[in-house]
């Protein structure tokens, strides 16, 4: 054999060792994991223009996602989230059917070893308007033993400065799941209540009153960033309007009490926003958007400088301008203890407590909207597809190499 001759066999044998070593690097198939279930985005529900990137809510019960002695595929738990609540370990969420690009983060906040339930907010780059995003969910890995979702705030974009689930069901810290850890402290433990049942998980129940030193709160760790742009969103069940009742709240109550605040008006019933900049305390509301108690809203206030835009159930109000370019300074939820008898705090039930340093747009409100009101048909979800059985060649290739097929 010439030189030349050899030098390629010698190549074809080392570009065969690579290639073995590659497959070797992941093997079995799905990178060790068992298989997968396939989420698919449904593009109609993401409103017109692309969210990047777009915080999904996955919820249901998936009973591959349960542990192997359940019938699912999970192998190992482990202890993950700010609520030290069991989660799965070898569940991870990937953008390819190879399990070997895991998406940047994903945040557990209830699973189900039994059933497979689960709640998990998956980050993902883009969430498309024209065509579905696929999410992976790889299970099964008996080497995986840690939680894979990343660490606090890894499913948080940047401009995410908040985010209370308020799930919590014992002590007075309510966590903020952003990496900026501005945790809120509530006015004692059962005050507000934890209650098991509410948009995503638990959450907290206030309970205002006339007299605003028997009102609940939680105190921000830290006043938020002064900011003339953000966007806040909450999820309200209102037992009763009492008055001018407070949910975001900025002014720590000397002089007379808060004259910035996000919430409600008591007749009949509106979504208002005061700020100390305008004249007198003009509700500010828009047309149409009455919160009727008794039931579940998502409320959203999206400030732009001098304008605000206030959704409600994912309809926007007109952009309203008077605002000024004052700054707001976000510090306590419901009252923050001050006593004062005009304003009051927020009477009910309070989940899901985001705040941003952006003006996020309508079309998130409408992907959010969307997605936490129905997770369910804001994506397809596939039947499980199991790793395909490795079969090892019986025939040695010219290089001598073993060759796995699939």
């Amino acid at each position: 054999m010439k030189p030349c001759q050899m030098k390629a066999v010698e190549l074809r044998n080392q570009i065969a060792k690579l290639t073995l070593f590659a497959l070797l690097a992941c093997a079995p198939a799905f990178c060790g994991y068992n298989g997968y279930l396939l989420f698919q985005t449904v593009p109609s529900k993401a409103g017109t223009t692309p969210s990047a990137p777009y915080l999904l809510l996955i919820e249901g019960t998936f009973p591959a996602f349960a542990t192997v002695a359940n019938g699912g595929n999970v192998v190992n738990t482990t202890t993950c989230g700010l609520n030290s609540i069991t989660c799965p370990a070898d569940l991870i969420f990937t953008q390819d059917s190879g399990c070997l690009a895991p998406f940047g983060g994903w945040d557990v906040l209830s699973w189900s070893p039994v059933t497979g339930q689960l709640t998990v907010q998956v980050k993902i780059p883009l969430l498309a308007t024209t065509r579905p995003i696929r999410i992976f969910g790889c299970a099964g890995n008996s080497v995986v033993t840690t939680f894979q979702g990343g660490a606090r705030g890894a499913a948080y974009d940047n401009n995410y400065l908040l985010a209370l689930h308020m799930d919590e069901t014992s002590g007075t810290v309510l966590h903020d799941s952003t990496a900026n850890a501005n945790d809120a402290v509530k006015k004692v433990s059962a005050n507000p209540n934890p209650t098991p049942t509410a948009v995503v998980g638990g959450a907290q129940k206030f309970v205002g009153t006339t007299s605003s030193t028997n009102n609940d709160y939680a105190l921000l760790g830290a006043p938020t960033a002064p900011a003339n742009t953000y966007t806040v969103e909450y999820w309200t069940n209102a037992t009763s309007f009492i008055n001018t009742d407070a949910v975001f709240l900025e002014s720590d109550g000397a002089g007379g009490g808060p004259v910035v605040y996000l919430g409600f008006y008591w007749f009949p019933g509106v979504a208002r926003f005061v700020n100390s900049w305008n004249t007198g305390f003009s509700p500010f509301e828009p047309a149409g958007a009455n919160v009727a108690p008794g039931a579940f809203h998502y409320i959203v206030f999206m400030r732009n400088g001098d304008t605000v835009t206030m959704y409600v159930d994912g309809v926007a109000g007109p952009p309203l301008a008077g605002y000024g370019l004052q700054a707001e300074e976000w510090s306590a939820l419901g009252w923050n203890g001050g006593a004062n008898a005009v304003f009051d705090s927020y009477n009910g039930i309070l989940d899901e407590v985001f705040y941003s340093n952006i003006a996020r747009g309508p079309d998130y409100v409408t992907a959010r909207y969307n997605n936490v009101t129905s997770p369910s048909t804001f994506y397809t979800v596939s039947a499980f597809t199991p790793a395909p059985v490795l079969v090892r060649s019986t025939t040695q290739a010219n290089s001598q190499v073993s060759i796995f097929t699939f």
